[in-house]
């Protein structure tokens, strides 16, 4: 049950996925960015430096790019990822177990379920590559 838990929680809740350096170099560019754009004085990115290594999530860095548009993805574009998330695997799993069921009882088809979700999960991606590009990028636009 731990496995599932640990598989499927970040896969739920993007933002208690753990922060990778890269994650950490891209918020410290994000900060730096920010300077330069005139959306915090030296003084308050020199804090949030600071922060940013004592976080480990994603949540928790949200917390410190508080106040700064285009930092980490919109609250409503993690809503709708997890929302869309857990659909899409409400639904792979409903259909695989009706097909299996099909199968038991002598009605055994080719895997049409996989149609619908890979379908499904294109869209999903697409929502996550969405979703992780605001991790991803070192620098904020000017708004």
């Amino acid at each position: 049950m731990n496995a599932i838990i640990a598989t499927l929680g970040p896969l739920l809740d993007p933002d208690e996925l753990q922060l990778t350096e890269a994650d950490k170099r891209a918020a410290h560019a994000k900060l730096d960015s920010a300077v330069r754009l005139g959306g915090l004085s030296p003084q308050q990115a020199t804090d949030r430096h600071d922060l940013v290594g004592l976080v480990h999530t994603r949540g928790e860095l949200r917390r410190v790019f508080d106040g700064l548009p285009d930092a980490v993805p919109p609250t409503g574009l993690t809503l709708a990822l997890r929302s869309v998330t857990v659909g899409w695997l409400v639904v792979c799993s409903t259909q695989f177990a009706v097909w299996l069921g099909l199968a038991v009882f002598g009605h055994f088809d080719g895997p049409w379920w996989l149609w619908s979700d890979l379908a499904l999960g294109t869209g999903v991606g697409i929502l996550w590559w969405t979703h992780e590009s605001y991790h991803r990028k070192s620098s904020l636009q000017a708004i």
